[in-house]
């Protein structure tokens, strides 16, 4: 989404990057506006958004974690549309769930869990079809596991496709300039 001022003809919100959470595109808004305006400040931005400038150095310093409330809160007043704000939701829930895992998985024996990865090359034609067995598999899995469970353990189970090859990093184009 692009809003243009219709009194100094500029930019005043930036193209959403699908990828980014909502501290990066906090990040890059004010950027953004600081270059289209260089006495705007963090202070500015904080007023623009109602909420002491302390608050917004914590989220943009990772020292405070965006929640859903920070992300309904800061969305409306950048004027993000209902679908902008869900997928920074999904972004920042995808995120939370990472953290918790990665702090369950430095703590768990490795007797207690399977943990397998593998690379192959695939016929992006057949991505579709990858995707419906991956969902069927796992509501296939859940529902074996959990027949006649009355008691044990919650696990987690995840399952991850996603391109290595042919997606370039921004570290790496930054690197390479």
């Amino acid at each position: 989404m692009i809003i243009r001022d219709p009194l100094y003809n500029c930019v005043v919100m930036q193209e959403l990057n699908k990828n980014s959470d909502f501290r990066q595109f906090l990040e890059e808004e004010l950027a953004r506006r600081s270059q289209n305006y260089p006495r705007y400040s963090l202070r500015a931005f904080a007023r623009h958004l109602e909420v002491d400038s302390s608050f917004l150095s914590k989220i943009l310093n990772g020292k405070r974690t965006v929640t859903m409330r920070t992300i309904r809160m800061f969305g409306e007043r950048l004027n993000l549309t209902p679908d902008e704000l869900q997928r920074f939701g999904e972004v920042s829930r995808e995120k939370k769930m990472k953290r918790k895992l990665e702090r369950l998985l430095e703590k768990m024996p490795t007797e207690e869990r399977e943990q397998s990865t593998i690379s192959i090359n695939v016929d992006e034609a057949r991505l579709d079809q990858a995707k419906d067995m991956i969902k069927n598999f796992r509501r296939d899995l859940a529902t074996f596991l959990d027949a006649g469970a009355t008691e044990g353990k919650t696990y987690q189970i995840s399952l991850s496709m996603f391109p290595i090859s042919g997606f370039r990093m921004e570290t790496e184009s930054i690197v390479e300039a």
